[in-house]
C-alpha cells in the first residue's frame, strides 16, 4: 500500500501544496478499515506543513478511489494523513552536527568513501 500511495501522490495529484510530499509509513488496522499514512515534506515551515496535510485530505476521497482500482482488498480503508517529522528532524542534527565539527553536510561524505573504496582497491 505504500508503494501505490506514493506512486499515486507523485503521478496523479497535481496539488502543488502536496509536491515534496514523501510517504514513509503506512499503519492499516486489523480490520483493514483505516489507514494512517505518514507523511514527510522538505520544509519545516508549519504552515506549509499544515497547508500539505489539508491538501491530502482534501484530495484523500481520490486517492481511496486509485488505490480501489490498484489493489485488490476487500476493504478500501478510509485513509488518514499524519505528518512525520523524522525527516525534518533528522536534517536539522545532521546540519547541528556539521556546524559543530566544522565539516560539510553529509551530502558530500559519499564522494570521501568512494575515493576509501578506490584506494582500497588499488592496494
Amino acid at each position: 500500500m505504500l508503494q501505490e500511495v506514493a506512486k499515486i501522490l507523485q503521478q496523479d495529484i497535481k496539488d502543488p501544496r502536496i509536491k515534496m510530499a514523501t510517504v514513509t509509513e503506512v499503519s492499516v488496522s486489523p480490520d483493514l478499515k483505516n489507514a494512517k499514512i505518514y507523511v514527510s515534506f522538505f520544509t519545516d515551515e508549519e504552515s506549509k506543513i499544515q497547508e500539505a496535510l489539508e491538501g491530502l485530505q482534501s484530495a484523500a476521497g481520490y486517492i481511496r478511489t486509485a488505490l480501489a482500482k490498484n489493489m485488490d482488498l476487500r476493504y478500501m480503508p478510509q485513509l488518514s494523513f499524519v505528518f512525520d517529522s523524522l525527516l525534518t528532524d533528522s536534517m536539522k542534527l545532521d546540519a547541528l552536527i556539521a556546524s559543530g565539527t566544522g565539516s560539510a553536510p553529509a551530502e558530500s561524505k559519499p564522494e570521501a568513501e568512494d575515493t576509501k573504496v578506490a584506494a582500497a582497491a588499488d592496494n
